[in-house]
């Protein structure tokens, strides 16, 4: 009986587990691999929708929070190695204050670069459309198509060698 509901129990906790790491089962993004209509108030104050974005042949959408380290480790390696994503256009959208995130920008060298976008999303598009459950998380598109969602971020080496082709 013992065995029965030690096994019982590994069985919901691994359950429990699983779904966390996964994400929400009933996100949009699932059932639709396109990028999302949006809107972002830029950290310079210009709104920028899906439609006027620039075009680039990778699209990496990072929804994060200006206070949270895994999201300033993120920046950091991003930034550390631009030069390896000269054609990826990184949307970094947060629902914190606009104050906040353009702390985060100056900090993260963010601002005023041709292939990156940072601001607020003031519809919650991308966050409805993610729903992310932890920052950051980020969602690699090819062609605007996407290719690989990170619920807990991704690790630069990884995000260089998919845009590499390796």
């Amino acid at each position: 009986m013992k065995y029965i509901f030690a096994t019982l129990f590994s069985f919901l906790l691994i359950s429990q587990l699983e779904a966390q790491v996964n994400g929400d089962p009933g996100a949009p993004y699932l059932k639709n691999n396109k990028i999302p209509p949006f809107s972002i108030t830029s950290v310079n104050g210009k709104e920028i929708t899906n439609k006027q974005m620039p075009t680039y042949p990778f699209t990496c959408i990072i929804i994060f929070s200006p206070d949270c380290p895994h999201c300033e480790k993120e920046a950091g390696d991003i930034n550390k190695y631009a030069d390896k994503f000269k054609n990826v256009l990184f949307i970094w959208d947060s629902y914190r204050d606009m104050e906040s995130i353009k702390k985060f920008a100056a900090k993260y060298n963010l601002v005023d670069k041709p292939n990156v976008i940072i601001g607020r999303d003031p519809n919650f598009t991308l966050p409805t459309f993610f729903r992310p459950r932890m920052t950051p998380f980020m969602a690699l598109y090819k062609k605007g198509v996407l290719l690989k969602v990170y619920e807990e971020g991704a690790d630069v080496f990884e995000l260089i060698k998919i845009i590499e082709g390796k």
